[in-house]
């Protein structure tokens, strides 16, 4: 019977899973039905047979390429796996680390943001004082957050939530169409932070957008 293969696990980097033939072998004669490789394995590579007490391979390539985990930590020694010459070979053949570079940069952004992200709910939970701003204009042309931040870096203030709704890019930019931008104003240092605020109004005015609310 052929494996139903699991759409997340059927490639890796591009390559046909079921063209990579890396997956656990269990000696039967060897498992003493411990369970710890059926229970361990996030991928759900094994089964157990509960009426011969054996784990059994049941969807061989969910296993991760070049994951052994389960032989590493199986007591008796039952589970083994190919050559792991066998997945370099492949790597070479299939130029895998050419191919992972766009792969380890959209991970890196994402890392980063989620970072970024972190760091801002850090500094919420810690909020003494904020102001929600909407503002309407030519929000990209005008330069605004650029203006804004070189505005306030003398402020015990950041500037978080950052919303930008506009029609498209090109009406934006050619047409000069209006955006609407939203945003939160934060500080875990001052309560009063009118000043600060201050300066933000005054440059959103310079730059020719329309305060709609502040509050």
């Amino acid at each position: 019977m052929t494996e139903e293969l699991e759409k997340k696990f059927a490639y890796w980097h591009g390559i046909d899973r079921t063209k990579i033939p890396w997956y656990p072998t269990i000696d039967a004669d060897k498992c003493i039905g411990c369970k710890l490789c059926f229970v361990s394995c996030g991928r759900n590579v094994f089964d157990f047979d509960m009426e011969e007490n054996k784990a059994v391979v049941s969807k061989k390539f969910n296993c991760l390429v070049g994951c052994s985990t389960c032989a590493t930590i199986c007591p008796a020694g039952a589970i083994s796996f190919p050559n792991k010459e066998m997945v370099h070979e492949i790597e070479r053949e299939e130029k895998v680390l050419a191919k992972i570079q766009k792969e380890a940069k959209k991970k890196k952004v994402k890392m980063d943001i989620e970072k970024a992200r972190k760091e801002v709910m850090d500094v919420l939970s810690k909020i003494k004082t904020k102001l929600n701003y909407e503002i309407a204009g030519n929000i990209y042309e005008s330069d605004l957050f650029s203006k804004i931040h070189d505005e306030i870096m003398n402020c015990n203030i950041d500037i978080v939530d950052i919303h930008v709704e506009s029609p498209s890019l090109k009406e934006s930019w050619d047409m000069k169409a209006p955006s609407i931008a939203k945003f939160t104003v934060v500080s875990t240092k001052m309560e009063d932070i009118s000043a600060c605020a201050k300066l933000i109004d005054e440059t959103i005015e310079r730059s020719g957008n329309v305060l709609i609310s502040k509050k």
